[in-house]
C-alpha cells in the first residue's frame, strides 16, 4: 500500500478511536487502537505499525469510546517498538512465500483490512461497507453488503489500476465494469483463482450470503 495510504489510517487513529474489532465483527468489539506510526521496511516498502489495548472492563469501553477524539495517543508513542517489527518483517521474509489467503495476518494487516472497509459514523456507529475474501497478485476480491442492483455477485478491484468489476457469483462470468477496463486475462485469472482454490470460493458464497 502506497505511503500516503498508510500516512492517512495513522492520521486517521490519532483524530479518533479506532475499534478493535474479531472478524471485523462489530459485535465483538474487544479493544481500540491507541497509536498508529508508518515506518519503513528494509525492502524499501513502507508499513504501518500500531499500539492497540484490549478492554479489561466496561469502564474502559466506555472510556475509549469509538469515535470519540483521541487525545491520549502520545502517552501510547513510546510502546511502539519499530526496531522489533523490522526483525519479526526480516523474519517473515526469510520465511518460504504462501499464497495470500494462507499468511499469517499480524494486527496491523487486520487494521488495514478493517480501515480499508468499514467507516465510523460521527456518532461512534461501526459501518460496514466492504468485505474483502481474498486477492490473487493485484486483484481484491470483494463483497458488498446489501448490493442487490445486479445479480448476485462480487467485486474484482485493482486500485492500482482503477478497476473495479462484477462477476456473477455461481457462473464467476464478468458481468459488466462499475470502473474502468478489465482484461481478458484477468478474467482468466480470477476464474482460474477460485477453480484451485474452492475453500476461498465457499468463503465467497458464505461472506455473501450473511451480507445479503
Amino acid at each position: 500500500m502506497a505511503k500516503s495510504a498508510l500516512e492517512g489510517m495513522a492520521k486517521q487513529i490519532k483524530e479518533k478511536f479506532i475499534p478493535q474489532l474479531i472478524e471485523h465483527d462489530p459485535n465483538q468489539h474487544i479493544g481500540v487502537v491507541l497509536y498508529g506510526e508508518v515506518f519503513q521496511l528494509q525492502d524499501s516498502e513502507y508499513a504501518l505499525g500500531i499500539v492497540s489495548g484490549i478492554f479489561e472492563n466496561n469502564d474502559e469501553k466506555e472510556k475509549f469510546e469509538t469515535g470519540k477524539p483521541n487525545t491520549v495517543w502520545p502517552n501510547y508513542q513510546k510502546y511502539l517498538n519499530v526496531n522489533e517489527l523490522l526483525k519479526m518483517s526480516k523474519q517473515n521474509q526469510q520465511k518460504s512465500q504462501n499464497n495470500f489467503d494462507k499468511k499469517d495476518f499480524n494486527v496491523a494487516d487486520l487494521l488495514e483490512t478493517h480501515l480499508d472497509s468499514t467507516q465510523v459514523l460521527p456518532d461512534g456507529t461501526v459501518y460496514k461497507i466492504k468485505r474483502y475474501i481474498a486477492a490473487t497478485g493485484d486483484l481484491r476480491i470483494e463483497v458488498y453488503p446489501k448490493d442487490h442492483e445486479h445479480q448476485p455477485h462480487f467485486h474484482v478491484i485493482s486500485k492500482q489500476r482503477g478497476i473495479n468489476a462484477r462477476f456473477n457469483i455461481k457462473t464467476l462470468a464478468l458481468i459488466n465494469m462499475k470502473q474502468g477496463k478489465i482484461k481478458e486475462s484477468d478474467v482468466k485469472k480470477i476464474q482460474n483463482f477460485f477453480s484451485t482454490n474452492p475453500s476461498i470460493l465457499q468463503k465467497l458464497v458464505n461472506e455473501h450470503a450473511r451480507l445479503n
